[in-house]
């Protein structure tokens, strides 16, 4: 079961385009390739261990809604992370003597955390059918943990670019 939930679960990440950071090496990247295919095999082996069809459609749809949830945080997260960066380089345009560094700085961090957010595999892990339940709880708990620290380094970024627009109305 564990394994077939893997397996689905990068089955969906092969379906949803992913995310290369620009300064990832080709190896770097079809190791990656290789190891969701790996999971996606693992998943789907611990599907057919699940005997009843019910609980198998449920795990698929916990799996992609995980996914479907992780997607769409990381998309609109990183939506506000490029307005910032627009706004960041209108206020440098407007007023060259502003340090804009730091404000730089914790953007690229914010989006270095979104990417890793964006590459996650939230897998629902489990022994037996009883087992559904717990390690749902946990992926999604898990989940909502990431997305959180991930916002809170997207709120820091916000308030950095705050500080530099400050700045720059007091010169």
């Amino acid at each position: 079961m564990r394994k077939i939930l893997v397996a689905l679960s990068l089955l969906l990440l092969a379906v949803i385009p992913a995310r290369a950071e620009e300064n990832a090496s080709p190896s770097t990247l079809k190791r990656n390739r290789q190891e969701i295919q790996t999971r996606r095999q693992e998943f789907k082996e611990r599907m057919t261990q699940i005997r009843d069809e019910k609980k198998k459609q449920i795990l698929e749809h916990l799996s992609n809604q995980l996914t479907l949830i992780n997607d769409r945080a990381t998309k609109a997260m990183l939506n506000h992370l490029e307005r910032l960066q627009a706004l960041l380089n209108k206020i440098k345009a407007r007023v060259p003597a502003v340090d804009i560094v730091p404000a730089q700085t914790a953007i690229a961090n914010a989006q270095t955390a979104v990417d890793d957010l964006a590459d996650n595999v939230y897998v629902i892990e489990f022994t037996d059918e009883s087992g559904l339940r717990v390690g749902a709880s946990t992926a999604k708990t898990q989940l909502r943990a990431d997305i959180k620290a991930v916002r809170e380094k997207v709120r820091l970024a916000r308030q950095a670019v705050v500080d530099v627009l400050q700045a720059a109305k007091s010169l």
